[in-house]
């Protein structure tokens, strides 16, 4: 169990290390690059009754080939690239499951029995959902003051059949001999995710479900985050890494007994080790 909650950990602080994945152009033989980075960092967790995680590690993995990418959580194909513009189909995990997976205590929905038989509201930390995969095609435009990302994503996993529209400014900048990352985004979920992610399901609820139905309806919702990673060579092969993100959660579509921080920070200081090759 506790490798698994680390693994999902990692999983997301891995998104505190990089800006949004494309395809990048390339004339030489495919590339790889594997970081692993020692120091502390901090996910809060946005869930009501579901603990926060910690880490003293971080490792990061990429790979580029004529078409083919991965980055971090990101597996992607190249349609069309060019030095302004990119077309590429991604896929990746949705991180509202994930944050689901780091409470060790979290049960199965079908435990739930207890509480309709007592007929007390269920509480969060006692449900569970699944991770779904979501999968679509993502615009990027490349210039020397920002790169502007689009990306519309649906479950293709078919664990909740909701989509995703993700846009998103990213750039790095020089900074010090180093490197600053600097992005402001923006995510729409539909109904259809945010209702299986944040609202109890009417076996659930049980007699609550009316109530929780007529208080708190399903509806599209708009999270925004700002993430900013530094990074400083200390030799060849080393170097200082520095990352936070916050989030503000859009609390209009979901049932708000669901979240206990809207707004939340995670962060990872440390050293990082790279090697790669072609």
């Amino acid at each position: 169990m506790y490798t698994r909650i680390r693994a999902v950990l990692l999983a997301l602080l891995a998104q505190l290390n990089s800006v949004t994945a494309t395809a990048a152009p390339t004339e030489d033989a495919p590339t790889w690059e594997f970081g692993i980075a020692l120091g502390a960092g901090v996910l809060e967790n946005p869930l009501a009754d579901h603990e926060s995680g910690e880490t003293f590690f971080l490792p990061s993995f990429s790979y580029y080939g004529d078409r083919f990418f991965v980055s971090n959580l990101t597996v992607g194909y190249a349609l069309v690239e060019n030095e302004n513009f990119y077309v590429d189909l991604v896929a990746r995990p949705n991180e509202d499951g994930l944050y689901y997976k780091l409470d060790k205590d979290a049960v199965t929905t079908g435990s739930l029995t207890s509480y309709l038989t007592h007929l007390s509201a269920p509480e969060v930390g006692d449900i569970d959902r699944d991770v779904s995969v979501m999968g679509g095609p993502s615009f990027t435009w490349v210039n020397d003051y920002v790169d502007v990302s689009f990306a519309w994503f649906h479950d293709i996993s078919n664990v909740h059949q909701g989509t995703e529209t993700h846009l998103s400014l990213d750039k790095r900048y020089p900074l010090l001999d180093g490197a600053i990352g600097l992005s402001l985004g923006a995510t729409q979920k539909d109904a259809d995710l945010v209702r299986y992610y944040y609202h109890f399901t009417d076996s659930e609820a049980g007699v609550f479900a009316p109530r929780y139905a007529r208080l708190f309806p399903a509806g599209d919702v708009t999270d925004l985050y700002a993430r900013v990673h530094f990074s400083y060579p200390l030799s060849k092969r080393f170097e200082l890494r520095l990352a936070a993100r916050y989030n503000h959660l859009d609390l209009s579509g979901r049932n708000p007994r669901f979240i206990d921080k809207p707004e939340t920070l995670s962060w990872f200081a440390g050293i990082q080790y790279t090697f790669g090759g072609e």
